[in-house]
């Protein structure tokens, strides 16, 4: 029987990952797991369903399936964009485009190495100083300002991001929110946006007292203690799997602890909201401690993203002391990346002169090359209005970093700021075939098409039009594109285009709809 049952995981080694898991659920259910795991555990699924032997296998996590239908994953995806969607409205969302693009890069290899690898991700940062990190359906995760700022590795930082990946693969919210009918889910967006805002939005968790959701609130995104270690368990393995150390989640759970027992170091949310035990660091520790260890050195990107984030946490002229003082003492991971963060600080105070010549003071050419360097190099100069010479930078850092948002749409403010309607009229185009669900490429052709730039009221109310439609406001979106049609000796291929919109803005409204009614 153990022989049919290694045979049948081998021949299964060319299917999806759903018919791994499936196939693993029922040895286990036969009893039979562990002694497959001793002979040869699965190594051909490494990076799908588990582990390689040796490294992980031992603590494959329930799977917990059962709730799974409770949501499609389009229904899955509609609800976590909905929260999304509550969340920016809000103006809780931090357009930082050097993090939310290291997030997604980092964010998507750990995702690669989970059973859920090739699904989509998108990840977020909030700009408050609260030490947490949310996961919603549809695999929506968002990440504070305040937990980047306070991670010393970019081990410790991927433990959370694992941790909340877990939660997406284990199905979590799915099964908190089984209970609840089809047609109440949409209302659901609004108040699970309102209880995880509710921590530094007061007048969210007002508005939840007062309809009588608040135990919904806490049912929903309380997760339990079981789901607490399954989400350690699968995190720790997807962390471990894409070359981090999985003593960083321990270390940092218990770091947090430890500091929330003698001051109010922000800590307390995130130990709220993933409540951490003894056991759970313990487990997690036995964990690490049977697997090898990974001294994979912390990337450019985090070093200077979480330097950002500093500035943030700290504030421009504190953050200034700061750096002066780390560059003194010599206390620093990175000179270059202290370079960085004084220069930031410095653009963020309004002292360009200052800024230009700190960025100047970073010598390590895989520093100085990195777009998000070239990117505060360019906004510096062109804060200067030296707009030629920020042109200049742009033009060489897309050479070599051609989709990154930042230079991207960074060229585009310049063009606007220095009136280069022309240039930024093709640019936009250009980027709105390549990325047109990017509601900040339309939110600047509205600039751009306005009366105060290039004034074509067809394309403004087409690119108004859109801005409605990327933030699930399909009504008004339609309204937009109806009086784009109005203008007269409107481009008729762009009325064409804006004709198909309308139709799928409307399909968009019934989808919605289905939601709302019984």
């Amino acid at each position: 029987m153990l022989k049919k049952f290694i045979e049948a995981l081998y021949n299964a080694r060319h299917d999806t990952p759903q018919v791994h898991k499936e196939l693993v659920i029922d040895i286990k259910r036969r009893g039979f797991l562990k002694q497959v795991i001793d002979v040869t555990l699965l190594g051909a699924f490494a990076g799908t369903c588990c582990a390689a032997p040796g490294e992980y296998s031992a603590n494959l996590p329930d799977i917990g399936d059962s709730d799974r239908a409770a949501l499609s994953p389009a229904e899955a995806n509609f609800l976590g964009l909905q929260v999304i969607q509550e969340i920016g409205a809000a103006g809780d969302m931090l357009n930082d485009y050097d993090i939310l693009t290291y997030l997604n890069e980092i964010g998507g290899n750990l995702v690669s190495y989970s059973p859920l690898a090739g699904s989509e991700f998108n990840f977020y940062i909030i700009k408050d100083k609260q030490i947490n990190a949310f996961a919603l359906p549809g695999g929506y995760i968002c990440v504070y300002n305040g937990l980047i700022f306070t991670t010393r590795s970019e081990a410790e930082l991927t433990s959370v991001m694992s941790h909340e990946i877990g939660h997406v693969v284990q199905h979590h919210i799915f099964r908190n929110i089984a209970n609840y009918n089809r047609n109440q889910w949409l209302a659901l967006a609004g108040v699970l946006a309102g209880g995880l805002l509710a921590a530094f939005n007061p007048a969210a968790a007002i508005v939840a007292i007062n309809s009588g959701q608040g135990l919904a609130i806490q049912n929903m995104l309380s997760f339990s203690r079981d789901f607490e270690r399954e989400a350690d368990r699968v995190g720790q393995g997807i962390m471990y799997r894409a070359g981090f150390d999985p003593n960083a989640m321990p270390s940092f759970f218990q770091r947090l602890q430890d500091a929330n027992k003698f001051n109010d170091s922000g800590a307390y949310e995130f130990l709220r909201t993933h409540p951490v035990t003894t056991a759970r660091i313990s487990e997690a520790e036995n964990r690490a401690r049977n697997l090898h260890i990974k001294m994979r050195p912390d990337s450019v990107s985090f070093l200077l993203v979480r330097e950002k984030c500093r500035v943030r946490q700290l504030m421009a002229p504190a953050a200034i002391l700061f750096y002066k003082q780390s560059i003194a003492s010599k206390k620093y991971s990175s000179l270059d990346a202290q370079y960085y963060g004084l220069a930031y600080a410095y653009f963020v105070n309004q002292n360009f002169a200052e800024a230009q010549a700190s960025l100047a003071k970073i010598s390590a050419p895989n520093f100085t090359s990195y777009p998000i360097v070239l990117s505060l190099k360019a906004q510096i100069l062109m804060a200067l209005k030296n707009y030629k010479i920020a042109d200049k930078v742009f033009v060489e850092a897309l050479s070599n970093y051609p989709n990154y948002k930042s230079l991207w749409l960074g060229q585009v403010d310049l063009y606007l700021a220095s009136k280069q309607y022309n240039p930024a009229s093709r640019k936009l185009d250009t980027l709105a075939q390549k990325y047109p669900n990017d509601l900040d490429i339309w939110l600047r052709q509205t600039s751009l098409y306005s009366d105060t730039g290039l004034n074509n009221k067809q394309k403004y109310f087409y690119a108004l039009g859109n801005t409605f439609y990327i933030n699930g406001d399909y009504k008004s979106a339609i309204e937009q594109y109806q009086k784009a049609l109005l203008i007269k000796g409107g481009d008729q291929t762009l009325n064409d285009i804006i004709s198909a919109k309308i139709l799928d803005a409307r399909g968009m409204l019934k989808y919605k709809a289905q939601f709302t009614t019984n």
